[in-house]
């Protein structure tokens, strides 16, 4: 066996072709389990609005790898996501996001931002990736992350509401709204503090 480099960037070993010798299947391309991770994402609603936070640690094993990685991503104008788990799936689900953004105002009636409601209100945006996660978890390629969504919901005429939104989508597609929530260790330890103090 010899180490190759495949397309995109990854590198694996190389194994006979399946009609050669042993008959073994391709090697998998799933992340079997998460390596470089970020731990808790807190989220809590307000009087008028709804608050994220996140550390900025990611971390291979015990080693603190990144000091600085960003956890919290702004999807829109209305919508704002955290995530726990692996980075790197993390990067996937914010390329999607983003790549589904494009479309949008791609798409859209008009040309000018103010002229468009097409933006995704956090809601719409909770929902997809709970499709998401749901999909690829029955496909055995799960992306190794809980992810908090926050921000405003839309009123029936598409313009964004004064009500906040807060929900959690785990990496088998498992989604519920709360008014505080927390992924990670935070879910054990912070989460029961909060709850407490909540009012």
């Amino acid at each position: 066996m010899s180490l190759s480099l495949q397309s995109g960037g990854t590198s694996s070993r190389a194994l006979p072709h399946p009609s050669t010798s042993s008959g073994l299947a391709a090697p998998s391309e799933a992340t079997t389990r998460p390596i470089t991770t970020g731990t808790s994402v807190l989220g809590v609603k307000y009087n008028g609005g709804v608050m994220l936070a996140a550390d900025t640690l990611c971390s291979y094993g015990s080693l603190a790898k990144y000091k600085n990685a960003r956890r919290l991503l702004p999807v829109n104008s209305r919508t704002l996501v955290g995530a726990s788990g692996e980075y790197s799936d993390l990067q996937s689900i914010s390329d999607l996001l983003r790549r589904n953004a494009l479309e949008d105002r791609c798409t859209a009636d008009s040309l000018y931002e103010e002229e468009t409601q097409s933006e995704e209100c956090a809601k719409e945006v909770w929902s997809y990736l709970r499709a998401v996660m749901y999909n690829r978890r029955n496909k055995m390629n799960p992306l190794w992350n809980d992810v908090v969504v926050a921000g405003f919901k839309q009123n029936a005429d598409g313009t964004t509401s004064d009500e906040p939104f807060l929900g959690v989508v785990d990496k088998i597609g498992t989604a519920y709204e709360d008014d505080i929530l927390a992924t990670g260790f935070g879910g054990y330890i912070a989460l029961p503090l909060l709850r407490e103090k909540y009012s």
